[in-house]
């Protein structure tokens, strides 16, 4: 069996963080995909893919969306 885990408790709308101790120890970060797989009352929790996002060219492309034609053609 593995190390001592860690707690946290659900919010009102049933959302929980993961502990900082156990996102370390699994280098989770921002944009990876977790899979909880349920057995009896235990939980598992596994990395299935890691997501290399560049957010600042992400974040600059959904603002296109909110750009005007006459903004598009402005810019060139």
């Amino acid at each position: 069996m593995g190390k001592a885990g860690a707690t946290s408790k659900a919010s009102k709308k049933n959302q929980t963080t993961i502990p900082a101790r156990v996102r370390k120890a699994l280098k989770i970060a921002k944009g990876d995909t977790l899979l909880w797989t349920i057995s009896g009352d235990e939980v598992s929790i596994r990395i299935l893919k890691r997501v290399n996002v560049d957010w600042k060219k992400t974040s600059e492309l959904s603002l296109l969306e909110w750009s005007s034609e006459e903004d598009q053609e402005a810019n060139l």
